[in-house]
């Protein structure tokens, strides 16, 4: 008998793989994904290379989270009442149309910040469409292996559009690349098209009420998690793994420029793409033996681990200019010589691993513990919180690295976070 739960065990991935409307959303997932992580990239590659400041990174980071606290759980509530495949129907194509805008000539920024905003604004829709509807598509005992492949199929399309976007710049230029971005959103809407959902559950309403009590609905979502404590757990750690993500690429190219003295270019390969892969092992080996551990402590070594890297990270020249490492290289040939670059690619992968521990689990825990008839709703207050708490950090993150330094930043964030895994792990 516990031969075969672990055989099962080890064939969820390809059982959830071949439920043909999660493949679709999965194939679909790629081309939106890669279009998504692509923009994020190719937006502050190119405000940082127009401005060379961290505050004004920031900004279009801002541009993004702004409109999660502002619509996101409004957002959530629409999602729950209407048709989620028409969601990210619409959603991905009026993505598609706001990068129109870039095809044409270079933009001023307050008009980046502005078509950034409109494309965030569709996404408050698409994000808690997408990952609500993925316990409609799989059985409940594939959610975990479900989420562990939308997970790496997230951060395989952000390994993929991190590595190319720079070098698709530098190909076909800054204008051919929105225009590309904007095909992939267009494709993913093909494949969202084919997949057939179950009957939707009816919702009951008054003839005369027929919008929904935005206020009656939220005192039911913040009464479902103050008394579901695992769902609040979720939600926190959910919020501040984004966060984590949101600062880092405020931070990741004045870390490349001052520190690594590496082109921006580079940042791709250097950092970005290693930490991608990293979140891929990460959602592999959860997808393959997560279930056998407890959720919340994961998500807290994840936190613990990724503090660690963030303190590690400016003290890496320190450890090439080490005795160990001198006499290493002096007996390798020189092509094979250690540099700063290797140590940096291998502690983005392990950042990226302890990133992955937190959004699988967590993600799981929101859809095991919620119904289908408020899934929306969570996602959306989600979102919204990302939003809330983002927004300071983000600001103080670019404005404190123009100030104090890129590495000072750097490490106080890291042991903030090393604390708060801390807290995580005792706190019951």
């Amino acid at each position: 008998m516990e031969s075969f739960k672990k055989k099962v065990g080890r064939n969820d991935i390809m059982r959830v793989l071949r439920v043909r409307p999660f493949a679709l959303l999965m194939v679909s997932e790629f081309f939106s994904q890669l279009a998504f992580n692509m923009q994020h990239f190719v937006l502050i590659f190119v405000i940082y290379e127009l401005t060379h400041s961290n505050t004004a990174v920031s900004g279009v980071i801002l541009s993004f989270t702004i409109p999660a606290l502002l619509f996101s759980f409004v957002t959530g509530v629409f999602v729950d009442r209407w048709n989620k495949k028409s969601i990210l129907i619409v959603t991905n194509l009026l993505r598609g149309f706001f990068l129109i805008p870039f095809f044409f000539s270079d933009l001023h920024l307050g008009l980046i910040y502005t078509l950034t905003f409109l494309i965030a604004v569709a996404t408050q829709f698409f994000l808690p469409a997408e990952s609500a509807i993925i316990p409609k598509l799989v059985k409940k005992e594939l959610l975990l292996a479900a989420n562990a492949v939308f997970s790496l199929g997230i951060y395989g399309t952000t390994l993929i559009g991190y590595i190319i976007a720079g070098p698709i710049i530098l190909l076909i230029g800054k204008t051919n690349a929105f225009i590309f971005l904007s095909i992939l959103f267009f494709i993913s809407t093909l494949f969202i098209i084919p997949i057939k959902m179950k009957a939707r559950r009816k919702i009951i309403t008054h003839e005369k009420n027929i919008l929904p009590s935005f206020s009656a609905e939220a005192v039911e979502i913040f009464s479902f998690i103050r008394k579901t404590r695992k769902v609040m757990h979720a939600l926190i750690m959910l919020t501040i793994a984004q966060a984590v993500i949101f600062m880092f690429a405020v931070l990741a190219p004045g870390y490349a420029s001052t520190v690594l003295k590496i082109q921006l270019e580079s940042l791709s390969w250097i950092i970005i793409a290693p930490a991608a892969i990293g979140m891929g092992l990460g959602a592999f080996v959860m997808g393959s033996i997560g279930k056998k551990y407890n959720r919340k402590w994961l998500s807290s070594l994840g936190f613990m681990i990724a503090g660690v890297c963030f303190v590690v990270f400016p003290f890496l020249q320190n450890v090439i200019s080490s005795g160990l490492i001198i006499l290493a290289n002096s007996l390798l040939p020189a092509i094979l010589n250690i540099t700063i670059l290797h140590f940096v690619v291998v502690m983005a992968v392990v950042m990226g691993f302890a990133i992955s521990l937190v959004f699988a689990p967590s993600n799981t825990t929101i859809q095991m513990e919620t119904d289908e008839s408020m899934r929306g709703r969570i996602y959306g207050f989600l979102n919204a919180l990302i939003g809330a708490v983002s927004f300071l950090p983000v600001i103080l993150a670019g404005g404190l690295a123009d100030l104090l330094g890129t590495v000072t930043v750097i490490i106080g964030f890291g042991i903030m976070l090393f604390m708060l895994g801390i807290f995580f792990w005792t706190f019951d």
